[in-house]
């Protein structure tokens, strides 16, 4: 089993896509207030967390048809600005990741490559819009980047006592993995769901209405951070008509406030990895 496979699936599952729109939030259950969807927006972006530095331990668990296995994860990062990530498996190192804005660095520990360059390379990989603030965001639990600088409409409304919000979008994901340009650009369904006491964030949802694969992202455990809360038990989802995969992870220590090292040199063994 190539443990960097296990690695690349749960990044992979992590940079996922977004959510929009503009129509007023129904007030379903008798206690909810009835919110504009601007003003949901508003709040949402509010309860964002934003800590200088951050500095996460992790647990992994992945499962899929094939895979049953673990192994620990080091996030640490500073806001805006850097995401750096370790992934062990049995104390030893198999994967460091290191992504800013405009670029993304990757080691493959076991195999000795490497990739520098921009993010086209996880997104023709894996076929999902990767960014670096939708990935900063999944990471904090965050929504900001789900709302921000879009062109669809957002809809909003209540949903089992929660708030959501959610729009629909013609993918640009994998116009470039297209053999038929024939066949255009699959439809994404996106929804947020949104806890009504503090408007974080509960379920992230992409549902690729072509291909039927979704991707539902479980926030749950949440513990105050930096003046807001941060989520200590994740659960992505991801399903297809022949594939299931689930990854869950949870916080084993968490720290903030202090400048963390973000050390990232290839050795000079390395080979590049083909775009």
């Amino acid at each position: 089993m190539n443990k960097s496979l296990l690695i690349w699936l749960f990044v992979s599952l992590l940079v996922g896509q977004s959510c929009k729109s503009s129509r007023e939030a129904t007030a379903g259950a008798a206690d909810l207030p009835n919110r504009k969807t601007a003003e949901l927006v508003e709040l949402l972006k509010s309860s964002d967390q934003k800590c200088d530095w951050t500095s996460i331990k992790y647990d992994v668990e992945i499962k899929t048809n094939k895979i049953d296995d673990s192994f620990k994860l080091y996030v640490r990062s500073r806001l805006d600005s850097a995401i750096w990530v370790s992934a062990t498996y049995y104390a030893v190192e198999v994967a460091r990741f290191l992504f800013t804005p405009d670029s993304v660095k990757f080691m493959d520990r076991r195999n000795n490559q490497y990739y520098v360059g921009g993010y086209e390379y996880i997104t023709n990989t894996f076929m999902v819009d990767a960014d670096f603030w939708t990935l900063q965001d999944l990471i904090m639990g965050n929504g900001s980047a789900f709302v921000d600088s879009r062109d669809e409409k957002l809809y909003s409304s209540e949903n089992d006592g929660s708030y959501k919000i959610s729009y629909f979008k013609d993918s640009q994901i994998r116009r470039a993995m297209k053999k038929d340009e024939n066949k255009g650009v699959s439809d994404l369904a996106v929804s947020l769901v949104l806890d009504p006491s503090s408007f974080r964030v509960e379920t992230t949802t992409i549902l690729d209405i072509e291909d039927e694969r979704s991707l539902t992202v479980n926030y749950s455990n949440h513990k105050p951070l930096c003046e807001t809360t941060h989520p200590h038990t994740t659960i992505f989802s991801a399903e297809s008509p022949n594939e299931q995969a689930t990854v869950k992870t949870s916080i084993i220590k968490i720290s903030s406030g202090k400048r963390v090292n973000l050390s990232f040199t290839i050795p000079d063994k390395y080979e590049p990895l083909a775009p």
